[in-house]
């Protein structure tokens, strides 16, 4: 597959002009990532966007407190690093980790800003990408707010449509460790685990050597969102 190929199958570059693609393939420079290289460090200063080709990638933040959430992860392809390349400040505000062996075109502000002014379908594709992230944190709120199974419910249901999306083998197989977990929805250990047992009792999930297998997603995303667990 030629780099100009490479290129269009990321969401950032959808129905962008031949001659876009022809001029970002000249200015781009590949990096190449081992299974847990940090791509990204909160707080660094950002110069450069990644255009994520190959592999997949976790994001994670430090808040105060010193608390470390993990925010989800990315798979190919995918666009990363977009915020610290857009704010004034231009700090990174999350750590990306590489979860898999991982291949990004590293895009730099100054050719970024240009390719926008030449291109106005690049600023269109941004904004929908950035919106789609607004929405989905807004779920993420609603269900976090609720309680444990409905933040379960929509942690495990967005990484499997991710999986689906990405053509993963095996998407109902979610890579995660109960530490995953509670890092993904900051619960502690008994909570997750408690609550684990009972959608395990209902048939939605199992929990195997490799991860958290669905047994049934579409159960999952039905799961009521009633009074929030006692005690939390």
């Amino acid at each position: 597959m030629s780099r100009q190929e490479t290129l269009r199958r990321n969401p950032l570059l959808h129905d962008v002009p031949d001659a876009a693609l022809d001029e970002l393939a000249t200015i781009v420079t590949e990096r190449r990532l081992a299974p847990g290289e940090v791509l990204i460090t909160q707080d660094d200063q950002g110069e450069a966007l990644h255009l994520l080709t190959e592999g997949i990638v976790r994001v994670s933040r430090v808040s105060l407190g010193s608390r470390e959430r993990v925010m989800g992860d990315v798979y190919a392809p995918g666009v990363i690093g977009e915020t610290a390349v857009l704010s004034l400040s231009s700090e990174r505000s999350a750590t990306v980790t590489a979860l898999t062996a991982v291949t990004t075109l590293m895009l730099y502000r100054p050719h970024f800003e240009q390719l926008l002014r030449r291109y106005p379908r690049l600023l269109w594709n941004l904004s929908r990408i950035l919106a789609e992230r607004v929405t989905f944190l807004n779920d993420e709120l609603i269900a976090f707010g609720m309680n444990t199974e409905a933040a379960l419910s929509h942690v495990f249901t967005h990484l499997y449509a991710q999986r689906v999306q990405a053509g993963v083998p095996r998407p109902e197989l979610l890579p995660l460790s109960m530490q995953d977990i509670m890092l993904r929805i900051s619960s502690s250990r008994e909570t997750v685990s408690r609550v684990m047992r009972k959608l395990e009792k209902q048939g939605m999930v199992k929990i195997g050597t490799q991860g958290v297998i669905l047994l049934d997603p579409d159960a999952l995303e039905r799961i009521p969102l009633e009074q929030p667990d006692a005690g939390e």
